[in-house]
């Protein structure tokens, strides 16, 4: 089973693990990373908070929780930069063709079901045959679906789980603080790279097309590595190390429960 990101939208900033938000939905999820969206979402003033996927591990005992934080961050500010972010790269979408598509080739279009397959599926063997080209204009397609998925979902706060992925190298409190401490860091990053791109829509795009081919000076060298094409995602065969993250859904391993779930289970305990 991947280790995984967790990306929620809810009603509070929780204080404890008992601290349920009275509304909570999943976004997103990510095997063994966190994508650039998820940060981006993340940047407007992330803060430790409470982990409300566990409230320890299982060796703990009763009176001795190890305390797991996770991030809290307002919606509002980070989904603006996710907009500008969408704006900047919609053009470059549409106007560059994906690499290696041919003018006479025909591409199908893709389902969500049938990305998130692609992102599970095992590598192919290199001797297998090559896809057929990719329609450039997927990325742009994705793009929009970000918008609306977000906006349907759009709640006070964010919620972002970086447990699992944490606990894969530390084990102590302390060490899993200071990783999640790291990714608010990172979180702050990227925020502060999208700010710092022209305000022109054409000068911003020259701009992260020049930061994501060669390493630009802090804070545009959080763009370095990304892919502005259909392969933004492509993880699994290698195509970047440095997922975008474009796939919503509210359906996630950890379906977290609301207050009002959190409670019932209480009682019938």
């Amino acid at each position: 089973m991947a280790n995984r990101s967790y990306l929620y939208s809810l009603g509070n900033r929780p204080s404890a693990y008992a601290d349920r938000p009275e509304t909570i939905s999943g976004l997103s999820e990510w095997p063994y990373d966190v994508p650039f969206m998820f940060r981006v979402l993340m940047s407007g003033d992330p803060r430790l908070c409470a982990s409300l996927v566990s409230d320890g591990f299982d060796t703990d005992g009763p009176d001795s929780k190890t305390r797991l934080h996770a991030i809290s961050s307002s919606f509002d500010p980070g989904f603006e930069r996710v907009k500008r972010f969408v704006d900047i790269v919609r053009p470059l979408a549409l106007a560059a063709p994906a690499p290696g598509a041919q003018s006479d080739a025909v591409a199908k279009p893709v389902s969500f079901l049938g990305r998130l397959v692609a992102l599970a599926s095992p590598r192919k063997d290199a001797a297998a045959p090559a896809a057929a080209p990719k329609a450039p204009e997927q990325l742009s397609a994705w793009l929009d679906e970000t918008l609306v998925f977000l906006e349907a979902h759009r709640d006070r706060y964010l919620l972002l789980e970086t447990v699992e992925l944490d606990t894969m190298s530390e084990e102590t409190e302390e060490a899993l603080r200071a990783c999640v401490e790291q990714e608010i860091a990172r979180c702050v990053h990227v925020g502060a790279a999208i700010d710092a791109l022209p305000a022109n829509i054409a000068e911003a795009g020259r701009q992260l097309q020049k930061a994501v081919a060669q390493k630009c000076p802090a804070p545009l060298d959080a763009f370095f590595g990304l892919r502005l094409d259909d392969d933004c995602d492509s993880t699994r065969n290698g195509a970047t190390k440095h997922p975008l993250g474009l796939q919503w859904t509210d359906v996630l391993y950890f379906g977290l429960w609301n207050r009002a779930e959190f409670e019932a289970n209480l009682s019938q305990q």
